[in-house]
Parts: C-alpha cells; sequence; structure tokens
C-alpha cells in the first residue's frame, strides 16, 4: 500500500446527508410550532396575568378607600363649611392624589355598553408621564391614569389608557362608543358620571389631546387592533359628580 493510498478517508455511508437534513428541518419545524403555540396563547395567559391584577387592585383599593375614608371623616368637623360640592371634590382629589403612587388604584372605571368593569391605576409622573414606555408595564394589569393630568373632580381631562387586544383587552370595544354612552368611575372620594361627546383618531406623537379642557374624561388606545399605528380617543363630559358622603359632613 502507498503513503498516499493510507489517507483516503472512507466516504460517508449514501443518504447521511440527507439523513442530516432531514434531521434539521424535524427540529426547525418543532420549534416553530412550539414558537406558534405560544404567540396563539399570548393572548390567552396574558388575560389571566390582567386578571390576577386586577383581584390584587382590588384588595388595595378596598383598604386604601377604608384608611382615606376614615381620614376624611375624623377630620370633617374642621373643613370648611359652605363648600360646594364642586369645591369639596377638587380639595378631596388633591389630598388623595398627595397619597398615591405610580401602580396604586385611582379608581373603578365602569362602561356598561362595552362591559368594561375594571380598576384604574396611577400612572408613572414627571419626565416619564407622555413617555408611551413610561407606562407600558403598569398597562399590563388594566387602564392606567396619565399621571400628567389632574384626577376626576380636580381638572379637566382626567385621561385613561389601556390596552385593545392583550391583557384582558379592557378597550377592545372603544370604538362601540357612540354619543351620549354613559360612564361611570367610582373614586375613594366621589362618585362621577359622564356622556360620550365624540370618538377621533390621532397619531400617537399628538399628546395635545391629554391637555384639552372641555371634556372630563379622555379614554385611549391603540387602532387598528393589533396595531399602534393611530391612537383612538373617546371624549366624554361630566354629567354628574357626587362627593363622598363622609366628607360632607352631618
Amino acid at each position: 500500500m502507498s503513503r498516499n493510498d493510507a489517507h483516503v478517508e472512507t466516504p460517508p455511508p449514501a443518504g447521511a446527508g440527507r439523513s442530516r437534513r432531514s434531521h434539521w428541518l424535524r427540529l426547525t419545524g418543532d420549534l416553530l410550532l412550539v414558537i406558534g403555540g405560544l404567540v396563539l396563547a399570548y393572548p390567552f395567559w396574558s388575560a389571566a396575568y390582567a386578571q390576577v391584577q386586577q383581584s390584587r387592585l382590588d384588595s388595595t383599593y378596598r383598604e386604601q378607600s377604608a384608611a382615606f375614608v376614615e381620614t376624611i371623616t375624623a377630620n370633617v368637623a374642621t373643613r370648611p363649611r359652605g363648600l360646594s360640592d364642586e369645591q369639596l371634590l377638587r380639595r378631596l382629589a388633591k389630598r388623595f392624589e398627595r397619597g398615591l403612587d405610580a401602580g396604586d388604584p385611582v379608581g373603578r372605571l365602569r362602561i356598561p355598553r362595552i362591559g368594561v368593569n375594571r380598576l384604574v391605576q396611577q400612572g408613572v409622573g414627571g419626565r416619564l408621564g407622555l413617555d408611551p414606555d413610561g407606562d407600558r408595564s403598569l398597562l399590563h394589569s388594566g387602564p392606567v391614569h396619565y399621571a400628567v393630568t389632574p384626577l376626576p373632580g380636580a381638572g379637566e381631562p382626567f385621561a385613561v389608557a389601556g390596552h385593545r387586544t392583550t391583557y384582558g383587552a379592557p378597550f377592545y370595544k372603544l370604538d362601540k362608543l357612540r354619543a351620549g354612552d354613559p360612564i361611570f368611575l367610582e373614586t375613594p372620594y366621589g362618585k362621577f358620571r359622564y356622556s360620550v361627546a365624540k370618538t377621533t383618531q390621532v397619531r400617537p406623537s399628538d399628546v395635545g389631546v391629554l391637555l384639552d379642557r372641555g371634556y372630563g374624561l379622555v379614554l385611549t388606545t391603540c387602532t387598528p387592533p393589533y396595531s399602534a399605528k393611530y391612537r383612538l380617543i373617546v371624549w366624554a363630559t361630566l354629567e354628574r359628580a357626587k362627593p363622598l358622603r363622609a366628607a360632607t359632613g352631618p
């Protein structure tokens, strides 16, 4: 045998290349199936997460509401007499806001026409108040109050954002609202009834809608569904506001 013959490698068996390709194709197919399953399941597990978080918020809200009512009741005798409901609500809203941190429940939002019944959380403030990423994690638990806008009773408008297609999709049917539809908000210091005035569509960069006076409530969500190209805006006017009974005195 020659020296050259000693280094000749045995060729791979016929079909070995095809077998390896088939193996990787099967692995790729399995991986795609797993990814597809996760994508399809995302709305379900995100909705379950939001529901758990809403239950947690409900417990916190009950405790905070009871504590706030107790504080107001203890000081009801010292508050100025002759205040109108509007003046009293403004004072109560300012007092309640001082104790709020980002993520704390502000009140319960109910929109009968589209079946919304969710607690609204306080959003982040400061320079992140208008940053789309500022409240992103909070939105996983439910609607969020834009902290750059006042609380109900403290000024206009009270602006709230909510998911449209994931994490329970509280604002999925926001486009179904029509002029005159009632919207209710209950806070530890007062109850508010709004009436839908109009709906509009703006670009995400148009944050001026959060500063528009003349409307008591502004609701925002992404549109069209499964896209963040635009923002759907629902504007509502305040019809009735009633301060907390404990704060009205005997």
